[in-house]
């Protein structure tokens, strides 16, 4: 198939790129997708409203669920140098607001609104933030079948090398190399996290710390920042305090009906206030959660049961002491975390999730509050977990960094982590 639209941007605009009377661009929505992903990275620059010189050294890999069209694109900037964020395509600018963008929170990682019709610098999100727009209208210049090949997989990587060598990370020359580089990366993310949980266990304890860990932990992409605000309004010592005298066997349902009620999701009657022990509340709105196209062993409320049992379970002695207790090997932790489900039904939290709650929260806790040593009992443990669940930013810093060969060397959970470290230098954290 060709894609031969020939001329000048401004000449598609006026004649090939709508539809008589002006009306709607006659090509659909899902060929300007297509272009994107074909051609982005071969432009010298595109240009914001305002005038910025925008280059896309990566253009983003293929949304899969709701939300914006591309994640995790990687532009220089001019001004601003590298930015990593997701990139919205539409063929007007306009359809931004039609298709209900504007109040969704799905849609604050959106770095640049990219559309053919274009009608002001700057385009809302939900968030109160703006992302830049730009015109995609020199993408229809030129043909497709026969075109250049994009940049080669040699010459992309090799500006990421350039930029990751700036932080300390050159690009290796071997299969062993490479393992070791991910190694000391991992290593690196572990005791950055390790801080992070560190500066929250001094200002609210470690108890809380860990615990909204392990909520932030269950929510995945979507729903971290309201597990982390449930953690808040349903905080740790309250829900100890209440569930002590409870009886044993009644206290995880308990839990779960008190964790549901403050998340807005216990399903009751509209505008009436759940009756909450002291401390817990108020109850957070249901629409501050994203329950679209979530799988239902994802589910909030599957999560909350699942983090009801694990606070049951630890209730006597603390998630601290409990979990500190297990940390003597991988699959023990990993153990301690599992909530498996109802008669037979899907774990409420499975053996996956539990070593990434393991990896990304016990453990760097554990670390810090051992001293943080470069030898610490907690990150030897890390050190030895087996590799965890892939996901997408994983596979596709693998794929853009190194040939296919090496790419098996992402081997372990803690070579995995390091290339999570290397996708969050790239996009200017970390």
């Amino acid at each position: 198939m060709s894609f031969n639209y020939g001329g000048s941007g401004a000449a598609v605009m006026r004649g090939i790129g709508e539809s008589p009377g002006g009306e709607r661009p006659a090509i659909p929505e899902r060929l300007l997708w297509k272009l994107w992903k074909r051609r982005a990275a071969r432009q010298d620059e595109f240009r914001t409203g305002a005038g910025t010189r925008v280059r896309v050294l990566y253009p983003g890999r293929a949304g899969t669920a709701a939300g914006p069209d591309f994640r995790d694109a990687l532009l220089e900037v001019e001004g601003l140098g590298l930015v990593r964020g997701d990139v919205e395509i539409h063929l007007r600018q306009r359809d931004w607001t039609a298709h209900g963008h504007g109040d969704d929170p799905n849609y604050n990682g959106v770095a640049f609104h990219a559309a053919l019709e274009t009608d002001s610098p700057e385009t809302a999100l939900a968030s109160g933030n703006a992302a830049p727009v730009i015109s995609l209208a020199n993408l229809l210049d030129g043909a497709d079948d026969g075109e250049p090949a994009p940049p080669d997989a040699a010459s992309a990587a090799a500006e990421l090398w350039a930029l990751l060598a700036r932080r300390g990370y050159p690009r290796p020359d071997s299969a062993a190399e490479t393992g070791s580089l991910l190694e000391q990366a991992g290593d690196e993310r572990f005791r950055r996290r390790a801080a992070t949980l560190g500066r929250f266990a001094a200002e609210q304890g470690p108890e809380q710390t860990l615990y909204e860990a392990l909520l932030e932990g269950l929510g995945y992409r979507h729903n971290q920042q309201p597990f982390v605000k449930l953690a808040h309004q349903a905080p740790i010592a309250a829900l100890r305090r209440a569930a002590l005298p409870v009886l044993y066997g009644q206290r995880p349902m308990v839990l779960r009906h008190w964790l549901l009620a403050v998340s807005g999701l216990d399903g009751g009657a509209a505008g009436v206030a759940p009756r909450l022990p002291p401390g817990l509340g108020p109850a957070m709105a249901r629409k501050e959660w994203r329950l679209f196209r979530v799988r239902p062993a994802n589910h909030p409320t599957a999560r909350i049961e699942g983090a009801a049992e694990l606070v049951a379970r630890f209730l006597e002695r603390g998630l601290l002491a409990g979990l500190g207790d297990a940390a003597g090997s991988p699959s023990q932790l990993a153990a301690a975390l599992t909530v498996d489900g109802r008669d037979g039904g899907a774990a409420l939290i499975g053996t996956g999730r539990a070593r990434d709650l393991a990896v990304n929260a016990v453990l760097p806790l554990l670390h810090t509050l051992d001293g943080g040593g470069a030898e610490s009992a907690p990150m030897e443990i890390y050190r030895r977990f087996p590799k965890l669940t892939g996901n997408e930013i994983v596979r596709e810093m693998a794929a853009q960094l190194f040939p296919e060969p090496w790419q098996a060397e992402a081997s372990n959970a803690r070579r995995q982590q390091g290339l999570l470290h290397l996708a969050a230098l790239l996009r200017g954290g970390g």
